[in-house]
């Protein structure tokens, strides 16, 4: 160790957002002032001070701490002194690596002032350096997890927590929670989701978008993140993809579909769908429901399709509808070449259950195997003809006498639930009253249990009952479909094309299915049919 006369100090100051709470004991100012005086107490040399302000004591990456580990490297400095542990840093597992490897290796005597540190010499402070460096450590996650519970509460009561608004909006001027149309952006947004729908595929929006030179969200923004590169600029499949499922823009307000790794890192990744925290109705919508429904479906029939192999295929009309009867997976298709010298070459497309196709060995489901062109040529021509019929006047009829029947099963039904509330209320107050009478002594403990008992039971057994009526009512309410002019629309476009479009297609049906006789079913949309 070198001579006390010799000590070359460093000191460190740091602040960091979550330590501002410290208020003015906790300054750049105040640290600076309490460790000058140190040196002058102790005649130390005084060579520079390293400053490191608003930075997160989770991470080291800090460029006043990394120009004062190149002074030590240079041997400008060998004293080190702190405020305290926490300046330092907060992260256990590096203030470890520094104080118990690296400042040892480097022949760096370390001074954390108020916690009663000096490392050169031996004192039951020191001893619990490591204890101290944990609970620093201990504190940032418990501030993160206090600050992480407050944001996901803002984020269920629909209030936007974000730093920047997602592309399309921005944040309300008079309330920084809330979200408004940016009507520049919106344009854009509208734009991707027109053509999405009809059948542009994520390339070709991104080609067109990046030909028109229109800015890509971060540049929009200002944000400017990461490396300008050769394709800075240019859009990606990823935010294309992101936007066309974003419930946001339905104004069913989403966040928290990314988050940290860790309260120590800053890297981001994107978080399942079942995780988002989605708040319905909680800001103005640029896309309506009916597109964005539409959309969904198109994009999962999208996703199907391509983890078929396309086998040289093609781009069929129906790849990803078609699914098997028995197992439900995908029926998968693939391009025979058949040469015969009356009609010379021709081309056939078959197809078979995906998963027998890879399980045959295991006996798994049956072949399933169909021709394409039957199934669309015959898919297709009953459609046409369900299109008819739904046109038609006689079939119109039954659909406004079902419409009625549905009108009196949703009234039977909010009859029952208002009857269920209403008995659930006074098995409530039924409870409550033998209560009041075993705390006066009307009835014993014995008997209270036994009645409580029996009252409780009945009670979990209408609430129950209650849920399940009222899941049904949901769905009856959800699923009457009493905007005919809608469908009208969408049955008389497909009649007037010779050959529909899979987005045309996706308004329509939800899916094929074949099963191992060849029969097709097919599954509308359109529950009326």
């Amino acid at each position: 160790m070198v001579d006390s006369e010799t000590y070359k100090v460093g000191i460190y100051l740091r602040l960091s957002r979550e330590d501002e709470r410290l208020g003015e004991s906790g300054s750049i100012t105040t640290q600076r002032e309490l460790l000058l005086n140190y040196i002058k107490d102790n005649n130390l040399i005084f060579i520079d001070e390293y400053i490191d302000d608003g930075i997160s004591g989770t991470t080291f990456d800090r460029d006043g701490f990394k120009r004062m580990i190149k002074d030590v490297e240079d041997k400008k400095i060998n004293m080190i002194i702190t405020k305290d542990t926490s300046r330092l840093g907060r992260d256990h597992i590096e203030f470890g690596y520094y104080v118990e490897k690296y400042f040892p290796e480097k022949n760096i005597r370390y001074v954390a002032v108020t916690d009663g540190i000096d490392t050169s010499i031996n004192s039951t402070n020191n001893d619990m350096l490591l204890f101290k460096s944990a609970f620093n450590d201990m504190y940032v996650k418990d501030i993160s997890n206090k600050i992480r519970a407050s944001l996901y509460t803002k984020k269920r009561n629909g209030k936007f927590v974000g730093q920047t608004a997602p592309y399309g909006y921005k944040k309300d001027p008079n309330d920084k929670h809330k979200l408004v149309i940016d009507e520049e952006a919106a344009f854009i947004v509208r734009k991707i989701f027109n053509l999405f729908v009809k059948g542009t595929s994520l390339t070709e929006i991104c080609n067109t978008l990046t030909k028109e030179g229109v800015p890509i969200p971060s540049v929009y923004k200002n944000m400017n993140r990461g490396l300008k590169s050769s394709i800075y600029g240019v859009w990606g499949q990823r935010t294309v993809s992101d936007m066309l499922q974003n419930p946001t823009y339905i104004g069913d307000l989403t966040q928290g579909r990314c988050k940290k790794v860790s309260y120590k890192s800053k890297k981001m990744i994107h978080t399942k769908k079942k995780d988002w925290i989605i708040a319905e109705n909680s800001c103005p919508a640029i896309i309506d429901k009916e597109t964005f429904e539409l959309v969904q479906h198109i994009y999962m029939s999208n996703r199907n399709r391509k983890t078929i192999k396309d086998n040289g295929c093609g781009n069929l009309l129906l790849r990803g509808f078609i699914y098997c009867k028995e197992c439900h997976h995908t029926i998968g298709f693939r391009k025979q070449i058949q040469y015969t010298k009356a009609y010379g070459t021709k081309v056939r497309i078959y197809g078979n259950c995906n998963y027998w196709s890879k399980h045959k060995k295991d006996n798994a489901c049956t072949p399933h195997s169909v021709k394409y062109e039957d199934i669309e040529s015959n898919v297709l021509e009953a459609i046409k003809d369900a299109c008819h019929k739904y046109l038609d006047t006689s079939v119109f009829e039954d659909i406004l006498k079902k419409n009625s029947k549905s009108l009196k099963l949703q009234k039977d039904l909010e009859s029952q639930v208002s009857k269920l509330k209403n008995e659930i209320t006074l098995s409530i107050k039924k409870i409550d009253d033998i209560y009041n009478d075993k705390l006066n002594g009307i009835i014993d403990l014995e008997m209270y249990k036994r009645i409580y008992n029996n009252i409780t039971g009945e009670l979990i057994s209408k609430e129950k009952e209650l849920s399940s009526i009222e899941e049904k009512l949901y769905k009856l309410i959800n699923n009457t479909n009493d905007n005919h002019e809608l469908y009208k629309k969408i049955v008389k476009e497909f009649l007037s094309l010779k050959s529909p479009s899979r987005a045309l297609l996706s308004n329509l049906i939800k899916n094929i299915e074949i099963d191992e006789n060849k029969n097709i079913e097919i599954n509308y949309k359109i529950k009326l049919f």
